[in-house]
């Protein structure tokens, strides 16, 4: 039996818990979610080197002014970066999981890529022997399949994003506004952008026993209107401060 209390109980820091002076997915921001007891969800990248480094980007230039894609770059390009012109670098997945080291728990995203199954293997090796509590997602239901074939004792989650203004083929609107593809995902819990909460959602949510964690809340009025629909949160951009919500 699978114990995901922890992510449910726990708020999650957003790339951990970072602000104007510190970095989102760096080492001072997952510093922030530990010092103040918070899990941490983070996104998993591999350069062209098969070296797996935490950032959310494609590019890299939003947050390092470097115009290149990150699978386009081998690692000793990104190290030599720094995160919005702190004194902060991008930092590898194996030296984060060294850092967090089970102080709290991770929320572990990989980003949507082809060859489905590399990654996946490399994100294992390190996570097989990981002491501490973690949960793997994605908006790639072929990714989510991966590990509920491969590494069956992960919890994992499928991510879930709105349909307005999104060109997809009516099968595809189908099975994701109806949650259909969870039946090829096999998701222990949903991740769900909050603006398109609806009863629909929860409604499944009951009747397959599916939590639901909302993500990215940005202020404490919509972490209390989401929490009747959501067991958890995603939140960032406020201080957070859980003796508001009980």
């Amino acid at each position: 039996m699978k114990n995901i209390n922890w992510l449910l109980s726990v708020p999650i820091a957003h790339r951990g818990y970072h602000s104007l002076n510190i970095p989102e997915n760096s080492i001072a921001a997952f510093n922030e979610a530990i010092k103040d007891g918070f899990n941490i969800e983070l996104d998993i990248r591999k350069t062209k080197d098969d070296v797996l480094i935490v950032f959310h980007d494609n590019n890299l230039f939003r947050l390092t002014s470097f115009d290149k894609s990150v699978e386009d770059c081998s690692y000793s390009e990104i190290q030599k970066l720094v995160l919005n012109g702190s004194s902060e670098r991008i930092p590898v997945f194996t030296d984060v999981l060294d850092y967090v080291n089970g102080q709290v728990g991770l929320l572990i995203e990989i980003k949507e890529h082809s060859n489905v199954g590399r990654v996946e293997e490399l994100i294992s090796q390190n996570l097989d022997t990981y002491k501490g509590n973690f949960a793997v997602q994605s908006f790639d239901p072929k990714i989510v399949r991966w590990f509920c074939k491969n590494r069956s004792s992960y919890i994992r989650g499928q991510l879930f994003c709105g349909l307005t203004g999104v060109k997809l083929s009516f099968l595809k609107q189908f099975l994701l506004q109806f949650l259909i593809v969870n039946l090829i995902s096999g998701p222990d819990f949903i991740s769900y952008n909050y603006i398109y909460l609806n009863c629909w959602i929860k409604f499944v949510s009951v009747i397959f026993r599916i939590p639901i964690i909302a993500w990215t809340v940005r202020d404490a009025d919509t972490v209390r209107k989401v929490r009747q629909t959501a067991q958890n949160v995603i939140f960032e951009g406020f201080q957070y401060n859980n003796e508001n919500f009980e």
